[in-house]
């Protein structure tokens, strides 16, 4: 056997160990793509049922909301007005600036003064 016919032969068996490491990986892949599909249609059964129970509950809470506020509007509006009434009381009493004191000059000042006169 020559050295090409050894070279033909071990190319050869490279060749059909990188076919049997892909065929592996192939397998491996195709099994864990169909766990994964598995997966994802579990899911979107359960986005559907999500979904669902999510627009009947909007329903429910715009119905219920509706009804609060025409049933409350009386108080809502009592509450307003006294919400607003304490504001502006708040607001007047916070801008009407107290009259300052006048200070008085220390003694030793006023003896200053009262001697230059």
């Amino acid at each position: 056997m020559n050295f090409q016919e050894k070279v033909f032969e071990a190319s050869a068996q490279l060749r059909a160990r990188a076919e049997a490491i892909a065929q592996s990986a192939i397998d491996k892949a195709r099994a864990r793509a169909g766990v994964a599909s598995k997966r994802v249609d579990g899911f979107k059964k359960s986005l559907a049922v999500l979904n669902d129970a999510g627009r009947q509950f909007n329903q429910v809470a715009r119905r219920h909301a509706s009804r609060f506020v025409k049933q409350n509007s009386p108080l809502v509006a009592a509450v307003r007005k006294d919400v607003s009434e304490i504001a502006r009381s708040t607001f007047t009493t916070l801008t009407q600036r107290p009259t300052p004191k006048k200070t008085r000059k220390p003694a030793t000042a006023r003896k200053r003064s009262a001697k230059a006169a």
